[in-house]
């Protein structure tokens, strides 16, 4: 009889794991799906605060290029302005050299004049010395 009972035992030890077995089994399974979902949130949930991080920084860079298109912008007024004034200035320093070299000219033309009538001058005065003759001391 023992080895009858020890058979039992084995057969109920059997049954026992085998019932144990499948419950645990039976539990997995109606446990995987909310474990997966879980998973599945918690997941969701730190790849949206990666979203969330990469959107600021996005942001930032965005607004730092406007700024940056902004200033671009008034930098390329400026030197448009800056440029329009040196063509003027360059315009305004031709004329005033043109100016300048018209008034040299006319002022040497003068000073031609002024020596061949200084020469004229000259040359009457001392055709008067000749014709009076010389002049007592």
């Amino acid at each position: 009889m023992a080895d009858d009972e020890v058979e039992m035992t084995k057969g109920a030890q059997k049954i026992a794991d085998s019932v144990l077995l499948l419950a645990i089994a039976r539990v997995s399974m109606a446990l995987s799906l909310p474990v997966i979902g879980l998973i599945s949130w918690l997941g969701s949930g730190y790849l949206e605060a990666k979203f969330d991080a990469v959107n600021v920084r996005v942001t930032g860079v965005e607004q730092k290029a406007d700024a940056t298109a902004e200033q671009t912008t008034k930098i390329n007024d400026r030197l448009i302005a800056v440029e329009t004034s040196q063509t003027a200035a360059q315009d305004a320093r031709g004329k005033f050299e043109s100016a300048t070299l018209a008034r040299l000219d006319r002022l040497q033309d003068s000073i031609i004049e002024l020596s061949k009538a200084v020469a004229a001058l000259t040359a009457t005065v001392q055709a008067d010395r000749k014709e009076r003759g010389p002049q007592p001391p």
